[in-house]
């Protein structure tokens, strides 16, 4: 069976700016600044920079002996 592509819209470039900004935008406000720029980078980028950045907590004495749940308390 062969995959069929999604046909998206085809939206024009200030269009697709100003989508973007929107979603930037939100992500500032969800997230903070660092990440919202981290979640724009390419995929490889990004694993790369979050790698770094378990790298450096761990080297700083960061403990991760329990399972990361998505929950703080």
């Amino acid at each position: 069976m062969k995959k069929t592509q999604q046909q998206g819209i085809k939206y024009a470039p200030a269009v697709r700016r100003k989508l973007r900004k929107a979603i930037y935008d939100f992500h500032v406000r969800a997230f903070g600044e660092e990440m919202a720029r981290v979640n724009h980078l390419p995929l490889a980028a990004r694993r790369r920079y979050i790698g770094e950045m378990v790298d450096h907590a761990t080297r700083m004495g960061v403990k991760s002996d329990k399972p990361a749940l998505g929950v703080t308390t």
